[in-house]
């Protein structure tokens, strides 16, 4: 199974258990917070939900290729401009299950995966699946 099947099952499963937590708990029920109210945070949390699933996906390529690439944690941050003090760069060296949400933009791995990418492909480096 492919990572990006992987990260779609858990996203979708996580959705899931969000509607059955809400439906149960009658925390975003109509009658309380309003039709309006209800349908916002149902569209958000899924908002939430896709954002949460495109990021892994990119964290998960660009660690690939790191590993594959022989890349250290300083490599990919001299590949960063402008990287402020409270962005840690992730370590390919250490394993990790999920994308740092806080502590490192999407963005940053935006520019990762696009200088990354290009490289890999250069020395016949297996596509991330």
């Amino acid at each position: 199974m492919t990572t990006k099947s992987k990260l779609t099952i858990i996203s979708i499963l996580t959705y899931c258990a969000f509607i059955i937590f809400a439906l149960f708990t009658d925390v975003l029920s109509p009658a309380k917070i309003g039709i309006t109210w209800t349908i916002f945070w149902y569209i958000a949390a899924a908002g939430i939900i896709y954002y949460l699933w495109f990021k892994n996906l990119i964290f998960q390529r660009v660690m690939y290729f790191s590993k594959a690439l022989g890349l250290t944690q300083t490599d990919l941050a001299k590949m960063l401009p402008n990287l402020k003090p409270s962005q840690v760069v992730p370590d390919p060296s250490k394993p990790a299950i999920l994308a740092p949400v806080f502590t490192f933009p999407l963005q940053g791995l935006d520019i990762l995966n696009a200088k990354l990418t290009p490289m890999a492909k250069e020395k016949g480096i297996k596509p991330f699946r």
